[in-house]
């Protein structure tokens, strides 16, 4: 237990300087070298004289050259599920009528349930079709090309909206 403060004895009397009752931080005469260069206190060139070149605007990038086939892509997303969604929604209805029908039948309520899980996972691809709109949208940003493709994009968003809006009564 001794022997902790006689190796940390060293090191507190090389912070101490000679002669004062606090430690110095001030640099010890082996410590400055010839071989680092010293920043001058002063400014140099901090004056009016001192011209700064004009800004330069930077050129606005182009739009990915695949921006037409993306959106055709998301485009065909919503239009197959929006195509399937009719006769889905009519198999839903038509076995949740059969399942209230029959009072105690499984098999009823078990086709009801399969129904439902298939009306589910017609909206699957909903969920990609929107992350692909949200990628395209962030690859147009700052682009030339951002201004051109928003009325597309706003008007695929309006149908993604609409197609989530018909999936709640299913569900």
């Amino acid at each position: 237990m001794r022997l902790v403060p006689m190796i940390l004895l060293p090191l507190l009397v090389g912070c101490a300087a000679s002669g004062g009752e606090w430690p110095s931080l001030n640099s010890r005469p082996g410590e400055a070298t010839p071989l680092v260069a010293r920043p001058a206190l002063g400014c140099n060139g901090c004056g009016g004289d001192v011209a700064m070149p004009a800004p330069v605007p930077a050129a606005i990038p182009a739009a990915p050259v695949d921006v037409a086939a993306r959106l055709a892509a998301i485009e065909a997303a919503i239009a197959e599920v929006a195509a399937a969604l009719p006769a889905q929604q009519r198999n839903l209805d038509r076995a949740a009528a059969l399942a209230r029908g029959g009072a105690g039948d499984s098999d009823a309520g078990a086709a009801a349930e399969i129904e439902r899980s298939r009306y589910a996972t017609l909206f699957v691809p909903l969920a990609g079709a929107a992350r692909r709109l949200d990628d395209l949208e962030d690859d147009l940003a700052g682009t030339d090309g951002a201004d051109a493709n928003a009325a597309a994009i706003a008007a695929l968003r309006a149908r993604l909206a609409a197609l989530e809006a018909a999936r709640a009564p299913g569900e």
